[in-house]
């Protein structure tokens, strides 16, 4: 391992356990090194860039550029520094060209042990949380005047009481979870999957409880652990189980998070409807009227709705593709590795949850989509290095039939 390996996974859980730079400003001054070398090193070495990722990689610094300019000509640029916030946070896509330098097992490990941390962190806090309301507002105080960094509040689900508790990261547990379920293999394995399962369990929140049931869920079913007759039926009546289960809640009177969550949500559509806003967005630092708030706001938890209020339709589901094309290319080209399919399903309910959380556009989500862009990239240049290898070979020995070495780079093997 590289010391800049290092760096990146001192990155990792400073983003993860003081994403707002309340601390201390690690952080930035890690992105800052981090994407210089990886700058150089790219240039260099001529680090080869899948084309899906140089036009992710331009196109998300620019769209920013774009709303901001929207906002502008349009005379609705009500709040210039949210949108100069959004434009720097667009700026963690260059994290990219580092990731792309990291061997892919290397990457993987760094972000499964930084989800270890930040479950163990969420799992004492939550604990000490317990012991009295002494202790719980003992937190709740402090998150509000640390960066609020940390979510801890008591709601109610269907008549019960909860309290729950976060990091604002703690979504990046989800692949930490599926790593530690498909490729760990040592001695600690349930005990880490216990400490990770519990660590979103415990968020009190219905999304990240929701999401690690079905990972379980698909994981026992991929095992066959209680034979195929009662992992399809078990399955089966979970996944129903979970989807009544989702409506119930979804639909919960005298919820507050549901009531201003569907009072937004008709504030976005009558506001997208308006002005033209459809064509080309009311533009990135605009205002609008929401209702669940009762006051105007520049954006709120549902960041899909903003994106395509902000940038309009056509702009705005350009931008929503970009952060689900990973998925769609690991899906489609790379079928041969379960493992990688369901690490693809888990960002596929990452971005899931991000979008109901005001995460999606800030330096976690876009870390995120850095690292699966990396991943892509990865494989794209293996399959790239495996055609020429063969096309090498079947030139050179065109009349023999002949199995070929596998190839392996960034020791994962391609048959």
């Amino acid at each position: 391992m590289r010391i800049v390996d290092v760096l990146y996974f001192l990155f990792l859980v400073t983003l993860s356990l003081d994403p707002t730079g309340f601390h201390s400003r690690l952080k930035d001054l890690l992105f800052v090194v981090l994407v210089v070398y990886g700058v150089i090193y790219c240039l260099k070495r001529r680090q080869y860039l899948a084309p899906i990722n140089r036009i992710t990689l331009l196109t998300i610094l620019l769209i920013p550029l774009w709303g901001m300019f929207i906002a502008y000509i349009t005379g609705e640029l009500k709040d210039p520094a949210y949108a100069m916030s959004q434009v720097r946070s667009m700026l963690y896509i260059c994290i990219f060209l580092f990731i792309v330098t990291v061997k892919l097992n290397v990457l993987l490990k760094a972000v499964w042990i930084n989800g270890i941390i930040m479950a163990t962190v969420t799992l004492i806090l939550f604990f000490l949380s317990e012991l009295g309301d002494l202790f719980f507002f003992a937190i709740y105080n402090y998150c509000n005047v640390s960066g609020n960094f940390t979510m801890a509040y008591s709601r109610n689900f269907l008549g019960f009481s909860v309290n729950g508790l976060y990091l604002k990261a703690g979504s990046l547990i989800i692949f930490s979870f599926i790593y530690n379920l498909y490729q760990y293999k040592g001695k600690f394995k349930q005990f880490f999957s216990v400490i990770l399962f519990l660590s979103l369990i415990v968020a009190g929140s219905r999304t990240p409880m929701l999401v690690q049931l079905l990972i379980l869920l698909v994981y026992l079913y991929d095992k066959n652990i209680i034979g195929k007759f009662l992992t399809r039926f078990s399955a089966l009546a979970f996944l129903g189980m979970l989807v009544m289960l989702t409506y119930m809640l979804a639909t919960q009177k005298n919820e507050k998070s549901n009531e201003v969550k569907y009072e937004n949500f008709e504030s976005y559509v009558e506001d997208i409807g308006d002005k033209g806003h459809p064509i080309w967005g009311a533009g990135l630092g605009s205002d609008f009227f929401a209702k669940g708030r009762n006051m105007r706001l520049t954006y709120t938890e549902l960041s899909y709705m903003d994106i395509l209020r902000m940038y309009g339709l056509p702009v705005g589901l350009c931008f929503i593709f970009l952060f689900f094309a990973p998925f769609f290319w690991l899906w489609k080209y790379y079928p041969r590795s379960q493992f990688l399919k369901r690490y693809g399903l888990g960002y596929v309910l990452f971005l899931i949850l991000s979008g109901t959380n005001p995460l999606l556009l800030g330096s976690i989500g876009l870390t995120a989509l850095s690292m699966f862009m990396a991943i892509v990239n990865k494989i794209s240049q293996m399959e790239r290095q495996k055609e020429e290898l063969l096309s090498e070979t079947a030139s050179a020995e065109s009349e023999e039939k002949e199995d070929l070495e596998p190839l392996v780079v960034d020791n994962c093997l391609l048959r």
